[in-house]
């Protein structure tokens, strides 16, 4: 663990500075006045301390997901997943984020995973201005994502929970959500805990789900809800012969007209491929020829498993931004949910 990190670090209970006990190995543990410890071990400090069930369901799903390596990390999925994140944020290409984030002081990665978003903008030289990147998860995908990211400079982990991070006020002029605060037990909630971490002027970036069609809800709901009393392997092979039946409608290469809107299922007029169709609006059946199978597999738990995955509306994200006296500035919409930049005034 860095020193520099130390300098930014509250027990997330009672906000007191924390004291470091650290082995030669790195290992230790830090003491806040109160008496609290948390322990220090591969060089990260771990401040877990939820007891919500649904969330623990959550950091286990995401933790075995992230940690199955053959799922995630080709070509094609960084390729496909990277210009998405790109294009949703207002960024030409990774050279043109990195050059950004390059330019911030300290950025909060809240919610990092394995470092997959991460890893499409981050590189040698990234904080020649010598800022600071601080990657939190609350899941083992931590370890993942400091042997990934761990070797870039100005690069720090921390294992926390979202709702409990353990950060001084005003410790970033940057903090970035990608697909994470609607896996916490209250979106806005956990929105509203990272807002007083952000410096003024700064900058705070995110994406949430969307509320889609009815029937999509309705599905998304039943089969989250057979998977909850599964362990992850079990849901895992659960969701292949739905990632399988995805597969099968996307090789049929048949589309078909609505001819006109249907209001009562949410599914608007137009011309749509079969297997897009039943995707966005009767059940997430993802698929997409350019990644292998356990790929689209990894992306169809990333939807089903986790206990805790809030769908919103436009209206509630740009209320959220305007509640904590936030002003928007990107507000980027698509059928699959909400990327939204914003910052807090000096």
């Amino acid at each position: 663990m860095d020193d520099s990190l130390l300098t930014i670090l509250a027990d997330p209970v009672t906000g007191e500075l924390l004291e470091p006990f650290v082995a030669a190995d790195g290992d230790g543990e830090l003491r806040s006045p109160s008496g609290r410890s948390y322990p220090i071990r591969g060089g990260i400090p771990r401040f877990v301390l939820t007891e919500d069930e649904g969330q623990t369901q959550t950091q286990t799903s995401f933790g075995f997901k992230w940690t199955k390596r053959d799922s995630f990390g080709s070509d094609g999925m960084r390729r496909e997943l990277h210009s998405w994140l790109y294009e949703r944020y207002g960024f030409s290409s990774g050279e043109d984020m990195r050059a950004y984030l390059g330019s911030r002081r300290r950025i909060l990665d809240a919610g990092c995973g394995a470092g997959f978003a991460t890893s499409g903008w981050i590189a040698d030289g990234w904080n020649a201005a010598g800022g600071e990147y601080v990657g939190a998860d609350i899941s083992a995908a931590i370890d993942v994502a400091q042997e990934r990211l761990g070797g870039f400079p100005g690069t720090h982990f921390v294992q926390a929970d979202i709702l409990q991070l353990p950060f001084r006020p005003e410790s970033f002029d940057t903090i970035i959500s990608e697909g994470v605060l609607h896996h916490t037990p209250s979106t806005e909630r956990a929105f509203n805990a990272l807002v007083p971490l952000l410096a003024r002027g700064g900058e705070i970036m995110i994406y949430v789900y969307r509320l889609k069609s009815p029937i999509r809800e309705f599905t998304d709901d039943y089969v989250r809800d057979r998977l909850a009393g599964m362990s992850p392997d079990e849901a895992w092979e659960a969701l292949r012969p739905l990632t399988r039946l995805a597969q099968s409608l996307a090789e049929l290469r048949t589309e078909v007209e609505v001819v006109e809107d249907v209001p009562l299922l949410g599914i608007p007029a137009g011309r749509y491929d079969v297997q897009r169709l039943i995707y966005w609006h009767v059940a997430k059946l993802f698929w997409n020829e350019h990644l292998q199978f356990e790929e689209n597999n990894h992306l169809n738990f990333d939807w089903y498993a986790p206990t805790y995955a809030h769908r919103h509306t436009a209206e509630e994200l740009r209320g959220w931004y305007e509640a904590a006296g936030l002003e928007v500035t990107r507000f980027h919409e698509h059928e699959a949910g909400y990327t939204v930049r914003g910052t807090k005034p000096r």
